[in-house]
């Protein structure tokens, strides 16, 4: 919501008068941030970035290996200092977009010297070596773009490995086993955001953010276990106990990664474990009725949370995922309607129903999450 809303919002509720609104209106136009120059620049040194990387996957047969590798480290060596010189002068935007472009371009050095020494290691290998060694100029990061960037990386590189890992395990027809890697990201990432803590509060909080996006994603997914027959050899077994232990490291330090909001965090915690277990603990078939219902139930923890801190676009996101789950949860359970007149106008109105619920509900909620911002502050 605009700032002009917000006031407006806070004048009706009483809270301000139209003095005080002048004066934050002043005041927030004369510190607020060029956030349209820092898209910009962060947009143009991604593509310069992936711009280094296109160039190094070419064939370039024509030109010596020496000259590659000479010209990959002087390219390096200039991108080290300039953002060095730039963090000097305190040249923040400046800074950044090299930083970026410096993030990409140690991704495309890796491909080129794997080119020249014809190295054929996996992908997997190549995004490891790439994470870890950029790791440290995550410290430099100052913009929630770049830790998203960051973020994504992490997690693309996570994937392939994790995935990999499942392949060559012997137990690798263990549901549980997935399930232990699965939640071993997000805590993963809660670890990095509080270490980022001290160097920027934007990419800190992303992180964090990323996090709970991912065990909400994980979440959801999980409920569809329930759509598949569960034998006896895919019961729980030691992967139960890695996951378990897993999510108890976030709960016992839930005051220093949540602050105040550690016991939702840590219920939040225990929802998704609960969630990503339960399917695994009995034989049973195809429950797709039970499924729905789950995921339903995921999706409106998840709301509830979001509306608890006051986020009001994860609220309107998850509200809208509600309703499209509750129309697909029709269709699957009472899909043999669905060749009837009678059939196609219920999921219609189902779906109109939904669709003015949520407009209706996001709409007043707004006012309420800007109240109650304001009584906080």
């Amino acid at each position: 919501m605009s700032l002009n809303r917000r006031l407006e919002a806070w004048i009706r509720a009483g809270i301000i008068d139209e003095g005080t609104s002048d004066r934050i209106r002043a005041f927030e136009e004369a510190r607020k941030r060029p956030t349209a120059l820092y898209a910009l620049v962060g947009l143009g040194a991604l593509a310069i970035g992936i711009g280094f990387v296109a160039i190094v996957a070419a064939n370039w047969d024509a030109i010596p290996s020496a000259v590659k590798l000479g010209v990959d480290l002087l390219i390096g060596v200039a991108l080290a200092f300039g953002i060095e010189r730039l963090l000097r002068r305190d040249e923040g935007w400046s800074a950044e977009g090299l930083v970026i472009v410096y993030y990409l371009f140690v991704l495309a050095s890796i491909g080129l010297i794997g080119q020249v020494y014809q190295l054929g290691s996996p992908l997997r290998v190549a995004l490891g070596v790439w994470s870890l060694a950029t790791l440290p100029l995550l410290f430099l990061a100052r913009s929630r773009f770049a830790g998203g960037l960051w973020a994504a990386g992490l997690i693309t590189t996570y994937v392939a490995n994790a995935y990999e890992w499942i392949e060559l395990a012997k137990d690798a027809d263990r549901p549980d086993l997935s399930v232990s890697l699965g939640v071993a990201l997000p805590v993963l990432i809660f670890g990095l955001s509080w270490v980022l803590r001290r160097s920027s509060d934007k990419v800190s909080r992303t992180f964090q953010e990323v996090a709970w996006v991912v065990l909400a994603v994980g979440a959801f997914a999980g409920s569809f276990t329930w759509y598949v027959r569960i034998q006896p050899e895919h019961l729980v077994t030691w992967g139960a106990g890695v996951t378990i232990v897993l999510v108890a490291v976030p709960i016992l330090f839930g005051r220093a990664l949540f602050g105040k909001r550690s016991v939702l965090a840590s219920a939040t915690l225990v929802v998704v474990v609960i969630t990503l277990l339960l399917p695994l603990v009995m034989t049973h078939g195809s429950l797709r009725l039970v499924g729905g219902l789950v995921g339903l139930a995921v999706l409106g923890f998840f709301a509830f949370a979001a509306y608890s801190i006051g986020h009001h676009a994860a609220f309107s996101i998850l509200t809208a995922a509600i309703g499209i789950r509750m129309v697909t949860i029709y269709f699957e359970v009472f899909g043999s309607l669905m060749s009837t007149g009678l059939g196609m106008v219920t999921g219609g109105v189902l779906t109109l129903l939904i669709a003015w619920l949520w407009a209706r509900t996001s709409s007043r909620l707004k006012d309420t999450f800007d109240v109650e911002k304001a009584h906080a502050q």
